[in-house]
């Protein structure tokens, strides 16, 4: 039996049972903000363990589920996985343990087959609460006398569950299979009591009847719940009868594919085996991570996907491979299940293109990083400090977990909580300007969604209804009967035309008008869980639920969805640029400019942007009709239009076609994406859509920032009047206020460059030491900031500079409108290589550079964070002198 047949049987063992089928949820949990990750069977049943939902009685199911807790024990152990498929059925106050013990039982032993004797039940002996004399009888009722001396009895560690403190609670009962006496060990103590591997737990019930009170008082729970949990993956592994769930159905046809790929075996060493693996394991967990639209960048979900490839590639480098492999190897993932999660490969092409190109990334800076580890383990025998680890990561994308790993193997500690310190710092002025999503409003507002109705939602159609106040709440989620003059809360209107903070799109803001005055504003729109719209209010006046008000949108709402509609023609033109492999990576639209995360493999060049900007505008001027409906979901395949990967769409869905005959014709289109954002109804109405600014977000993903409609009209006006500013101190008329700047520049070089008369040397603003004895013998590492130099300028300057010094690294640059020029020399009595040190800035700065021992130039990209450059700067200075 293997596993897509144990899946299956499982699901059809409880159907029988009267337990609806419910398909996995996604591994980004759906209106929970307490998880990173879906990492349980239960998660996307938490409203009806609460009480929240009443619709179903039991369910099973078989969940896609993730823990970060176990990536380095993965390939160290056979019980460690990080993604896995959690099998299990649920009551809500329906059947309890009676039934539950009596059909696991069963679907053990007769429909997988597994022998009785080599089961072991487990129940709670009491501790903290009583002991489970009810679940014991229950197995002693089930087993054959001769096996009631299997049944073991285990605390409070082991066999009792609790939600925290107080509040639901209960008993386990656990079922463990014996491997047999080959895998025995002196002084095992047993299932349960045994972290070996020869008693392996296969499946977890959870019976929550109590709940706790202040002072470690157990009530009785009115309503009964039953919660258990079998990984497919270790059910597989004794049903099949290997070693490990690595030699299964469910990752060896990995293995067998990477052995191939890398003509290593797989058996010939336990570092292969080890290795092999954590391939397979993680390339599982990889590419259902990026089936659901996960990027890898250094923050959050997108780090923990970075460490899973990395490790990963690194673990290949280690079997032979010297070029991105991992992609090659996808074709193997999505054949084990194929038929059962359609998406991951339906995801195909963005999985491979994403594992490629951070792989490639990861080879080029791990030769040079692994030989900067080294010198920090010569240089710290005795602990890696967290700055030098977060120096590390910071400039080769070494994630901390890697350099602990190959330190620890070494017998070299690294200072775990220094990293994270230093992380601290370096990420708090990015965190200063950070804005919620609006998630953390979810839980708070649970009880209160399930107790209203759906909110009607009219914006669609209109920006103004007749509503009724159907509840009040305060700051904290509360019900309320009356909100006063003067408080913050929130209202629920039977209807809205306010839109809901969702898609990138703001919430949208108003009044609550009665009678001709405005009663409140609204300052914010949120739908935090699901079908209830809460709107963010400050009462002018006393509030009372059941009273009818007009709800009125802002003004804002119509340059949102100029805004909004902004991006759908920019992200048709960058597909039109770049090919299809570019898609979207996030977005972000309010009254007051848009912003536009994008996938590529190379930073475009300045026509490139030029280029899109100009095809927007060209649809912009086509005065294309912007068609809104709601269409079949079958029918974005049909034509083709661009969805975001893992975004669970409504079906039907809402299709948002830009182009002249609608969708008679909508083969024949400018663009064709499912949206359930607001968008005007003509692309003329845009006006122009000016791009301002493109970044680098992270390693293959880009920003674009804009504006357009009346929010470009505003950027517009402001130049204007900056330009007309900037002609009145330079006396010249605005057109000619560019020709004048020129001149100006042109004189500040010849000042800099000292052919200006009154320039007898290099002056000394932009100069500064960056540190002292860099050699460890007195050298200083100095810095110079030359302002906008072209390169045959600045190394006349440097040669200026230098010829006044001893003893000194230079580094001077220059920065023009869009690129970043530098030379590294110093003089003859510093023992430094010039040239590698300009080849590693260089691709710090995603540019080239080169030369001699003695001097060396480059350029690139402009840094962003001018500090954290210099910074880098000195480490990498250090490891060539």
């Amino acid at each position: 039996m293997k596993s897509h047949q144990i899946r299956k049987g499982f699901l059809d063992f409880f159907a029988k049972q009267g337990h609806p089928v419910v398909k996995s949820s996604p591994l980004i949990p759906e209106g929970d903000p307490t998880l990173l990750f879906t990492s349980a069977g239960m998660v996307q049943f938490k409203p009806y363990y609460l009480g929240l939902k009443t619709d179903m009685k039991r369910a099973a199911s078989c969940q896609k589920s993730f823990r970060t807790t176990d990536i380095d024990n993965v390939g160290r152990t056979i019980r460690h996985l990080t993604f896995f498929e959690m099998l299990g059925n649920f009551s809500f106050g329906d059947y309890f343990k009676k039934e539950s013990i009596a059909w696991g039982w069963e679907f053990l032993t007769k429909d997988m087959g597994l022998d009785p004797k080599r089961l072991y039940p487990s129940i709670y002996k009491g501790g903290v609460a009583p002991r489970d004399a009810e679940a014991r009888g229950i197995w002693e009722n089930i087993l054959p006398k001769e096996l009631h001396s299997h049944i073991i009895e285990l605390g409070d560690k082991d066999n009792f569950w609790a939600m925290g403190d107080t509040g639901p609670s209960g008993p386990c009962s656990e079922i463990y299979w014996d491997r047999g006496e080959k895998y025995d060990h002196k002084g095992c103590a047993g299932p349960g009591a045994c972290s070996c591997d020869r008693y392996i737990e296969i499946w977890n019930h959870v019976f929550t009847q109590f709940d706790k009170q202040p002072g470690g008082v157990y009530n009785p729970l009115p309503k009964k719940n039953i919660d258990t949990g079998m990984g497919l993956e270790r059910l597989t592994f004794v049903v099949e009868g290997k070693e490990s769930p690595f030699e299964t159905s469910l990752f060896y046809p990995i293995i067998e594919a990477a052995s191939g790929l890398l003509k290593s075996d797989y058996q010939a060493s336990d570092e292969n085996v080890s290795a092999y693996r954590i391939i397979a394991e993680h390339l599982r967990a990889s590419s259902f991570l990026i089936s659901e639209g996960i990027i890898p960048s250094n923050e959050g979900r997108g780090y923990v996907l970075r460490r899973l490839i990395r490790r990963a590639s690194r673990y290949g480098r280690i079997l032979g491979a010297r070029d991105p492999f991992l992609h090659k190897l996808t074709p193997a993932v999505f054949g084990i299940f194929k038929g059962v999660y359609p998406e991951v490969e339906a995801a195909a092409k963005q999985v491979n293109e994403t594992l490629k190109f951070e792989e490639q990334g990861f080879i080029e800076t791990l030769e040079t990083g692994e030989k900067f580890l080294a010198d920090l383990q010569k240089k710290y025998p005795q602990g890696i400090p967290g700055a030098e680890a977060f120096s590390l990561y910071e400039t080769y994308g070494f994630p901390f977990e890697l350099t602990r790993e190959l330190a620890e193997k070494k017998g070299v500690q690294v200072d775990e909580a220094g990293f994270h310190e230093a992380r601290k710092a370096a990420q708090a002025t990015a965190k200063a300007g950070w804005k919620d999503s609006g998630e953390k409003n979810a839980f708070i507002f649970q009880t209160a969604e399930e107790k209203l109705p759906a909110t009607v939602f009219k914006g669609y159609e209109a920006t103004e209804t007749e509503s009724a106040v159907i509840a009040l709440l305060d700051s904290k989620g509360h019900m309320l009967e009356k909100l006063p003059a003067g408080a913050e809360g929130y209202a629920v209107l039977d209807a809205t035309p306010f839109y809901a903070q969702s898609g990138g799109q703001v919430g949208d803001t108003g009044s609550l008008m009665f009678e001709g005055s405005e009663l409140a504003s609204v300052t914010d729109t949120q739908k935090p869980v699901a079908k209830v719209y809460f709107h963010a209010i400050r009462a002018h006046a006393a509030l009372k639920t059941g009273m009818r008000v007009s709800a009125r949108v802002s003004g804002d709402r119509y340059r949102t969805a100029c805004n909004h509609t902004a991006t759908h023609v920019i992200n048709a033109a960058l597909k039109s640029v770049f090919g299809d492999t570019t898609r979207q990576a996030g977005s972000e639209v309010d009254p007051m400019r848009f912003r536009f995360d994008y996938t590529i493999a190379k930073a475009p060049t300045k026509e490139e942007i030029a280029r899109i900007e100009e095809m927007a505008n060209a649809a912009v001027r086509e005065d294309y009709r912007v068609h809104k409906a709601l269409r079949p979901l079958a029918d974005a395949k049909t034509f083709g239009a661009t969805t975001l990967l893992g975004e669970k769409y409504a079906d039907p869905a809402r299709f948002i076609l830009i182009n002249r005959g609608g969708f008679e014709t909508a083969k024949d289109r400018y663009s064709l994406e499912l949206c359930g954002g607001t968008h005007i109804d003509r692309t003329g109405e845009l006006l122009v859509i000016k791009i301002l600014k493109d970044s680098s977000v992270s390693r293959g993903v880009r920003r674009i920032e804009g504006v357009a409609g009346p929010a470009a009209v505003s950027y517009l006006s402001g130049l204007a009047r900056v330009a007309e500013t900037v002609a009145a101190r330079l006396s010249v008329p605005a057109t000619e206020v560019p020709a004048r700047v020129e001149q100006l520049l042109e004189t500040i070089k010849e000042l800099k460059s000292g052919k200006a008369k009154s320039s007898a040397a290099a002056p000394q603003e932009g100069r500064r030491t960056l540190t002292e004895g860099i050699d460890g013998s007195g050298s200083s590492f100095l810095v110079y900031d030359a302002g906008a130099l072209e390169m045959k300028e600045l190394r006349g300057l440097s040669d200026q500079i230098k010829k006044d010094l001893k003893s000194t690294l230079l580094f001077i640059y220059s920065r023009t409108a869009d690129k970043f020029a530098f030379i590294v020399t110093h003089t003859g009595d510093v023992k430094a290589d010039a040239s590698a040190i300009a080849k590693h800035v260089a691709e710090v700065v995603n540019g080239s550079g080169g030369g001699r021992k003695d001097f060396a130039q480059g350029g690139g990209e402009i840094p962003a964070d001018m500090p954290g450059f210099e910074k880098q700067l000195v480490e990498l200075a250090k490891k060539h002198i």
